[in-house]
């Protein structure tokens, strides 16, 4: 039964009497060492023609000190078995004495850590170069402790977020993401938390989030979350990639803002215009204010182009939408209907209201002159939402409002019911 335990824990025994040279192995300490069983008569000089040169010295001083008693002889070093083979061997001894101290035999064991030892340099070199990807890689790479403490930020979170990995590792929750962000995070790691508890399956996280940067800013992050786990499955830690993605955000949103606003001026377009007024109508039937819309053309328009070119002609659109904004309230809705045409919805606005709000336009308008364009004029009309109407009849009686005010000279408002 021993000799089994001996074997299967590659532990051996070994024994020396001081005084001589002459050692005792265990069949085990036999094949630690390279022999077979009983194959050799062990010698201590033997033995330490065998320990590694590197090592030699060492385990030398340390049987020496063991002896003295100023020493435990407790330590790991080299061996070079007769193949030529190099291992690692653990060994520890107990010095026996007479009564008055003298040493006078060393027993002890002896353990091949070799496949230990070559774990440890395989996940040393494993974490080597998982440390070196992480801290080159240009994604944010982090680890979490069960207990929710992190133990690891890459540097890459210095070039998103302006803070240092050790800033980001103690960060406050409130310091480092909106409250919405927070939630999100919060509802997945209460699920992860729960299937540890549980036994169950580890769930994994990938979405956006947003994150504070130093400064205050957002900064806008693809992040995914994977539970690291061991052989059996148990959650050891938790592994996050955190991609910043603000860019890509800010493209999606200037595609997003040029789907609905002119390209030129900046203002919406007719197609999400009718969206806004469509939805405008709807809330006005329902809660009751009055709305107005306004049909403003440039006069003489082609006559610009023709003279001054198309360049000074988009310029003169460019600066109406400027002074168009600038005097509008924040609730009215300029939209480019279509070449030098516009509409402006007013909401909370009957046509009372709206006609010399119209008039006030025109006159900042004309009274201005224009960049190398020179006087530019504008006719308007002016129509009030009805309870019948739609939005095709709406934008006819303010078109029909408009083309009264080019017959009456230009440079005009007019309204109809």
């Amino acid at each position: 039964m021993l000799i089994e335990a001996e074997a299967l824990g590659h532990v051996g025994a070994w024994a020396w009497r001081v005084s001589t040279s002459l050692l005792w192995w265990s069949d085990e300490t036999y094949r630690i060492c390279g022999h077979a069983p009983q194959g050799i008569l062990p010698t201590y000089e033997g033995f330490f023609a065998a320990i590694h040169p590197d090592d030699r010295a060492e385990v030398e001083r340390r049987v020496q000190a063991a002896v003295d008693g100023t020493e435990e002889f407790n330590l790991t070093h080299r061996m070079i078995r007769p193949s030529g083979e190099a291992i690692h061997v653990k060994e520890f001894g107990k010095v026996l004495r007479t009564d008055d101290g003298t040493a006078v035999r060393m027993l002890g064991f002896i353990q091949d850590i070799t496949e230990e030892v070559s774990l440890r340099q395989a996940l040393a070199e494993s974490e080597q170069r998982y440390r070196l990807l992480a801290e080159n890689a240009w994604d944010v790479i982090w680890t979490m402790e069960l207990d929710g403490s992190i133990s690891y930020v890459s540097p890459a979170v210095e070039r998103v977020r302006g803070l240092t990995p050790a800033e980001a590792a103690v960060q406050p929750p409130e310091e480092m993401q909106p409250m919405e962000s927070r939630a999100k995070g919060a509802e997945y790691y209460a699920r992860l938390f729960e299937a540890i508890a549980n036994g169950t399956e580890l769930p994994t996280f990938h979405g956006e989030q947003e994150y504070y940067r130093k400064d205050g800013s957002i900064m806008y992050g693809e992040l995914d979350v994977i539970p690291q786990v061991d052989a059996d499955g148990n959650a050891l830690r938790i592994l996050g990639v955190t991609r910043d993605i603000s860019e890509r955000r800010a493209y999606e949103e200037k595609l997003g803002r040029l789907a609905v606003t002119d390209s030129l001026t900046g203002v919406w377009n007719r197609r999400h215009g009718e969206e806004l007024f469509t939805a405008d109508m709807y809330d006005a039937r329902r809660l009751g204010p009055a709305m107005s819309l306004l049909m403003l053309d440039i006069d003489h328009f082609k006559s610009t182009n023709d003279t001054h070119g198309h360049q000074v002609g988009d310029l003169v659109l460019v600066e109406l939408c400027r002074r168009l904004t600038a005097n509008l309230r924040a609730t009215d809705v300029l939209v480019r209907w279509g070449g030098e045409e516009f509409v402006i919805v007013m909401r909370h606005c009957n046509l009372t209201q709206a006609v010399p709000r119209a008039d006030k336009l025109r006159a900042l308008i004309a009274d201005t002159p224009f960049a190398q364009a020179g006087t530019v004029t504008v006719s308007i009309g002016a129509a009030e939402l009805q309870s019948d109407d739609d939005l095709g009849t709406w934008l006819h009686r303010a078109d029909r409002a408009m083309y009264d005010a080019k017959a009456a000279g230009r440079n005009a408002v007019r309204s109809r019911e």
